[in-house]
C-alpha cells in the first residue's frame, strides 16, 4: 500500500512531520512551507517542496528538503543537484526524503558533503524491535443496578429540621430528582452519588443484596437549592460484571515513519490524525 496518493500529498506529510520535529526539539522562529521559491546567490529562483527555516542557540538555519514519491531507488543524480541547490542558496542544508531507498553512490556522496537521506515510508512490525507494540488489556467493567432506596434525613440538623418544618413536601421525591452534595464534592445524580457510595459485588453478581449507608456529610439540594442533611440510605441493588479483551497495535496508531538511510534509525514516527 502506498503511503500517499500523490507527491503533493507526499511533500505534505513530511512537511507535517518536520513541523512536529521542531514543536518536540523546542527550536525558534519555526517556519516549516510547503512549495517554496527561493532565489540562489546565482540569481536563479529554486522549487523546494518543504522548505524548513529555523533557529536555535541563536543560530540561524534552513533546511530545504526534497521529497521523492517513487516506486523506485532515489539515484544519485538526484543527490547531486541537491548538493547543487545547498551551494547556490546560503545558509542551507539539503534534505532528500523518498519512499524506496537510494542508488549505490548516493548515500556516500551525501555523507561527504553532510546531506541527509530519509525514508518517510508506512510503519513496519521491526520499527519495534526492542519495544512494546502489541498490548492486550483485558478489562472487567462492574455496574450497580439500583432497585429500591429509602432516604431518611438528620433530624439532629436543625437547619434540616427547620426546612422540613416550613416545607414537609422535601420529604417525598423520586430517585430520578434527587441530588446529593459531599462535602468538598460537585453536586450530582443520586444513581451517580450511589455509584461513589456502594461498592460493586461485595456481596457477590446477580444478586439481590441490601446495603445501609450512613454518610457522614451528605445532603439532598432542592430544586431552589436548599440543604437536607442526609442521616441513612437503605439501598436494595444488584451487581453485575461483564469482561472485555482489548487489544492495541501500536503500528494502527502510526500513519508514517522517518528513518534516516544511513543509520537505519528511525527518527520520528507520525501518529494518524495528528
Amino acid at each position: 500500500m502506498k503511503i500517499s496518493e500523490t507527491s503533493t500529498d507526499y511533500e505534505k506529510l513530511a512537511q507535517k512531520i518536520y513541523e512536529e520535529i521542531l514543536a518536540l526539539q523546542g527550536v525558534e522562529n519555526i517556519d516549516v512551507r510547503h512549495n517554496v521559491k527561493i532565489k540562489g546567490k546565482s540569481g536563479v529562483e529554486h522549487q523546494i517542496d518543504v522548505f524548513w527555516e529555523y533557529k536555535y542557540a541563536g543560530i540561524a538555519h534552513r533546511v530545504l528538503i526534497e521529497c521523492k514519491h517513487y516506486s523506485h531507488a532515489v539515484s544519485l543524480l538526484h543527490v547531486r543537484n541537491l548538493h547543487g541547490l545547498t551551494t547556490d542558496i546560503p545558509n542551507s542544508t539539503g534534505i532528500i526524503v523518498t519512499t524506496i531507498g537510494f542508488q549505490s553512490g548516493a548515500k556516500e556522496y551525501a555523507d561527504f558533503y553532510e546531506m541527509g537521506l530519509k525514508l518517510i515510508r508506512k510503519p513496519r512490525g521491526e520499527d519495534w524491535d526492542g519495544f512494546i507494540q502489541i498490548v492486550n488489556i483485558q478489562m472487567k467493567f462492574l455496574k450497580n443496578h439500583y432497585l429500591d432506596f429509602k432516604v431518611s434525613y438528620d433530624g439532629k440538623d436543625q437547619a434540616t429540621r427547620d426546612i422540613v418544618e416550613q416545607d414537609p413536601s422535601v420529604l417525598s421525591t423520586n430517585s430520578a430528582e434527587i441530588v446529593v452534595r459531599d462535602e468538598d464534592h460537585e453536586p450530582c445524580a443520586f444513581n451517580l452519588w450511589l455509584d461513589r457510595h456502594v461498592l460493586s459485588g461485595s456481596d457477590g453478581f446477580g444478586v439481590e443484596c441490601e446495603t445501609t449507608l450512613l454518610p457522614d456529610k451528605s445532603y439532598v439540594v432542592t430544586p431552589d437549592n436548599r440543604e437536607l442533611k442526609l442521616g441513612k440510605v437503605v439501598v436494595t441493588y444488584m451487581s453485575t460484571q461483564f469482561e472485555q479483551d482489548l487489544e492495541i497495535d501500536a503500528m494502527n496508531l502510526v500513519e508514517a515513519v522517518l528513518q534516516d538511510f544511513s543509520s537505519g534509525e528511525v527518527e520520528h514516527m507520525h501518529h494518524k490524525n495528528a
